[in-house]
């Protein structure tokens, strides 16, 4: 009996943690764009972080898994939503995600020369 309550406390323990990070929002992106490879279409979009070494982007299109590459600390106290896209001539490719109070995820570093979009975020 012992062993039962001591097993029904660790998995109580392990599920309260994912729940509280689990982080999700809806965002709506104006343009075509490529994540993980894959193209999508502009539209509305859910995006998820469902642990710390994940990101799950959900739209009418599809979906696509990517995995974070560096986790990056905050860089202002921003309480919306927020994607970071790179822009190489006519292409956007996401490169940041923003949840509201934590910190950055990159999935994608850029090394030639490119330019920003953002999605999200306080306009």
């Amino acid at each position: 009996m012992k062993n039962r309550v001591v097993i029904l406390v660790l998995a109580l323990f392990v599920v309260s943690g994912v729940l509280a990070y689990a982080q999700t929002g809806t965002i709506e992106i104006g343009f075509p764009f490529m994540a993980g490879g894959k193209a999508f279409a502009a539209g509305k979009y859910t995006v998820e972080m469902p642990n710390t070494n994940s990101i799950l982007i959900r739209g009418a299109a599809g979906s696509s898994l990517l995995m974070v590459i560096t986790t990056m600390g905050r860089r202002d106290q921003g309480t919306d939503l927020e994607l970071v896209f790179d822009k190489i001539g006519d292409k956007s490719f996401l490169s940041e995600v923003w949840f509201p109070d934590k910190d950055g995820a990159l999935v994608l570093s850029t090394k030639e020369a490119h330019q920003h979009a953002v999605a999200g975020g306080k306009k």
